[in-house]
């Protein structure tokens, strides 16, 4: 099938059949059915049994899950992280938000970028068994590609990696219970966030201004709102701990 063309447009309002959107995107119907099938894409509107119509919404989000796949190698389930939660994004914010993929770096590399490294070098110097590292990666917390022909690591991978091995150094061993499933609860809360920022970001920012403004916009709210979570997250904490030990003291008050 021919792929469409990278700057190929379709009217907002109109109605496309399934071939239609097989022409716009370049994507057969079956990939497009499996990603509906997977949440990647939401239902189409459906008037009859035997009829679905489509519009460039579905467009945009297919041009966007294939630009993440082929230019930035993610998998179709961090993707549908992104993408995926049966919300509808405007053409102009899936167009803005792609504008800002490969533009934004994660603070830690541009402060200090981690080079790719092998799993097994990787687990030598963290301590962390290659096993863990693939079960990392198993619940979405890493990525694992290959590079001449040997499993690695990149970038915020590698970051990733060395925390979940500086939380193991503080105590927080298998023994005791906590095991790479504990990440993929991170991981979930994470990507139910990131959806919930990425349309709000979408629609009132990357889809009315430019994109030099959204990706400054991108870039300084990253880091401020990730400096606002974890002094959310600690206050939280702390709250609840002493509202735990209040809690008890009063127990203890009650039966003296």
């Amino acid at each position: 099938m021919p792929g469409a063309t990278k700057g190929a447009t379709v009217e907002p309002r109109r109605r496309l059949k399934m071939k239609d959107l097989e022409r716009a995107t370049g994507v057969g119907r079956e990939a497009i059915r499996y990603y509906i099938r997977e949440g990647l894409l939401p239902e189409p509107e459906r008037p009859e049994r035997n009829v679905a119509w489509y519009d460039a919404a579905f467009v945009e989000r297919i041009l966007l899950i294939k630009r993440l796949q082929s230019e930035r190698f993610l998998p179709l389930t961090v993707i549908k992280g992104i993408v995926g939660d049966g919300r509808e994004l405007t053409p102009g914010a899936s167009r803005g938000l792609s504008a800002l993929d490969g533009h934004i770096v994660p603070a830690g590399e541009r402060d200090r970028p981690h080079q790719p490294e092998t799993v097994a070098r990787l687990a030598k110097r963290t301590g962390l068994p290659a096993k863990e590292i693939r079960s990392l990666a198993g619940v979405g917390a890493v990525e694992i590609v290959v590079r001449d022909g040997k499993q690695c690591l990149e970038g915020s991978s590698v970051a990733i990696a060395e925390a979940w091995a500086r939380v193991r150094a503080a105590g927080f061993s298998e023994q005791r219970g906590f095991t790479t499933a504990d990440v993929a609860l991170y991981v979930e809360v994470v990507q139910w966030l990131a959806r919930e920022e990425l349309h709000r970001f979408g629609e009132r920012i990357a889809a009315k201004v430019d994109a030099d403004t959204a990706r400054r916009m991108a870039h300084d709210g990253i880091e401020h709102v990730n400096e606002l979570l974890a002094r959310l997250r600690e206050s939280v904490l702390l709250r609840a701990i002493a509202e735990g030990n209040l809690g008890e003291r009063d127990s203890g008050d009650a039966a003296g």
